[in-house]
């Protein structure tokens, strides 16, 4: 925490910048959805003393009530960081409450989560009870407006006096970032917030599984290559494409530790008889193979790219 200069407000937005900006004010309007509107707030606390958690950090509890929040708060040891959480008809608003312990400041964030779970406004109202100047305080608000990829669009700025709620055209004090979640997901209480998220599968066109039912050929082409060589081990990374109709095409190794032409030869002929589900891009297939000599297992970690997405594919269980 430093001491800063706060001034006045940001220039004004281009009109289309506005729009956008008059678009995320309506759907961050606190009219509740029509499910919503059945339900009541979700209220959480931590309870360890954190001031500002991180997210997924903490140790949070869910309430029953507001009712049960004040009466929280007006105890002995009242928590030093309070969510509550509303849904609405343009998303998800989430009001935060974090205070110093020395209660030498407060801060209430007002997040606006887009439907997807993307944060479209940020609102941190500062209240600094230890101003450098005279008076009881300062309050600073501030309203960052963000696009659906993240960037800032926009922030507004201002000052006021704590007592009078007066505008002050500057003021010294020590300011605190407004605390950042960029997504529902990253709340620190986002785990008793939100369902488990779906799991990714890792090998979507079933790539592995089809390399893996041949493994057996390519372990053949080595044992009969180690017959030659009985030192012979390392890895070997084929690469190859597979086209639109399934089939193997453009092979190639892109890297040979075992420069053992016989096996090089031999796993070729192995892979390109492999046929793959139709597809509607190419796919680039990346598949090392590791051999570590005599009775030793095959390992495999491939990976495939399409244009610009690239997917792990997790490694198979080791053949013997």
């Amino acid at each position: 925490m430093a001491p800063v200069f706060v001034l006045m407000a940001l220039a004004g937005a281009s009109h289309g910048a506005a729009r956008d900006l008059g678009r995320i004010d309506s759907a961050c309007k606190a009219a509740p959805s029509e499910r919503a509107s059945k339900d009541r707030p979700r209220i959480f606390v931590e309870t360890s003393g954190a001031v500002i958690p991180k997210p997924r950090e903490g140790q949070w509890r869910e309430l029953d009530s507001e009712v049960e929040l004040h009466t929280l708060s007006e105890s002995a040891r009242p928590p030093n960081t309070e969510a509550i959480v509303r849904s609405t008809r343009g998303g998800t608003l989430v009001s935060m409450y974090f205070q110093d312990a020395s209660a030498s400041w407060a801060h209430v964030v007002d997040y606006c989560f887009r439907p997807e779970g993307r944060l479209a406004r940020l609102t941190g109202t500062f209240n600094a009870y230890t101003p450098a100047g005279p008076g009881p305080g300062i309050r600073r608000r501030r309203t960052t407006y963000y696009d659906e990829e993240g960037g800032v669009l926009q922030t507004q700025s201002h000052v006021f006096d704590l007592a009078t709620d007066r505008p002050l055209p500057a003021a010294q004090f020590l300011d605190e970032e407004d605390p950042m979640y960029p997504s529902l997901r990253a709340l620190p209480f986002s785990s008793d917030l939100l369902p488990p998220a779906a799991p990714v599968d890792p090998d979507p066109d079933s790539l592995a599984a089809r390399v893996r039912e041949r493994l057996p050929s390519v372990k053949a082409c080595y044992d009969q290559a180690l017959r030659r060589t009985p030192s012979l081990g390392g890895k070997a990374v084929a690469r190859w494409t597979v086209d639109v109709a399934g089939k193997v095409t453009a092979f190639a190794w892109q890297s040979d530790e075992l420069k053992s032409p016989m096996f090089a030869t031999c796993a070729q002929k192995v892979i390109e008889a492999l046929r793959f589900p139709a597809r509607e891009t190419p796919t680039v297939v990346s598949f090392p193979f590791v051999f570590g000599g005599p009775g030793s297992k095959v390992s495999v970690s491939p990976s495939t790219s399409r244009g610009d997405t690239r997917t792990t594919i997790l490694p198979s269980t080791p053949l013997h």
